[in-house]
């Protein structure tokens, strides 16, 4: 995406900002499994956006995103999918079905006004801070350091959980972790799709989870998609873990369903 031409990349924002507007921008998510207990219900799920193109074909994020933070409407559309995912799912969350968790861009994290819109949107639609998570990488360039610290100081004092997403990948993860009361660190998923061949990689993944865990933080393995990686992963000790053999983004409105569907089970026994 990011090598598009300037006139395709400005059609591609022009689509995106229609899309919000007449909903051809549809809500998808991605559930984060226990490790060990995989095929159980997720309770987290992560958020992500897809874009029905004109043609009806899906856009995936990697190809709409890139361009929408270099065109300056990553904050407006990180805002449409918290307000619509909220607005749709208030209900599922504070019945306790499952927890949602939203990306946020650099350009959104950069702004000093982001703590009193989610704030607004939680008291708007009921839905509970603790059944809300956001997930920030130290790839994304932050441009106003104190107001992303401000943000998530915030968002931990409510009960929201934060996730340092895509842990390892940049030169500056453990200056993040320093600065960020992150609660969860989502480990690069470079490091796991070649962790059952490459020593290096195990090593890494072995020092990041004793590092959180004598943070107190969980670990979630990210771009899990062979059985021998998942045994891996959890003989190693990490606790969570996302990728599509563990489930395979779908509707987020079908999660929800289903995570509805299965709450209403436990307590009916």
């Amino acid at each position: 995406a990011s090598g598009s031409g300037g006139l395709n990349a400005a059609r591609v924002v022009a689509d995106t900002v229609d899309a919000m507007e007449d909903g051809r921008l549809k809500l998808f998510g991605q559930e984060i499994h226990r490790l060990g207990r995989p095929w159980l219900e997720s309770r987290h799920v992560e958020v992500l956006a897809r874009l029905a193109a004109r043609n009806g074909r899906l856009v995936p994020p990697g190809e709409f995103i890139p361009v929408a933070e270099r065109f300056g409407i990553a904050s407006r559309l990180d805002r449409w999918i918290i307000r619509t995912a909220l607005s749709r799912h208030g209900a599922a969350l504070r019945s306790g079905a499952l927890t949602l968790g939203f990306n946020l861009s650099a350009q959104t994290l950069s702004d000093p006004q982001l703590w009193d819109f989610v704030d607004n949107v939680i008291e708007e639609t009921g839905a509970p801070h603790s059944g809300i998570g956001f997930e920030i990488t130290e790839t994304a360039a932050v441009t106003n350091f104190d107001a992303a610290e401000q943000f998530v100081r915030k968002a931990r004092e409510r009960r929201c959980r934060v996730s340092l997403d895509d842990f390892g990948a940049g030169m500056s993860s453990f200056e993040y972790l320093r600065r960020f009361p992150v609660d969860t660190i989502k480990i690069d998923g470079s490091f796991i799709e070649h962790i059952t061949q490459s020593r290096f990689d195990r090593e890494i993944v072995l020092a990041i989870t004793s590092i959180a865990r004598s943070l107190g933080c969980d670990v979630v393995g990210e771009k899990i998609e062979q059985q021998d990686t998942l045994a891996m992963l959890s003989d190693m000790g990490v606790a969570f873990g996302q990728g599509f053999l563990l489930h395979r983004p779908e509707p987020l409105e079908r999660i929800v369903a289903r995570a509805t569907k299965g709450a209403t089970a436990r307590k009916a026994s």
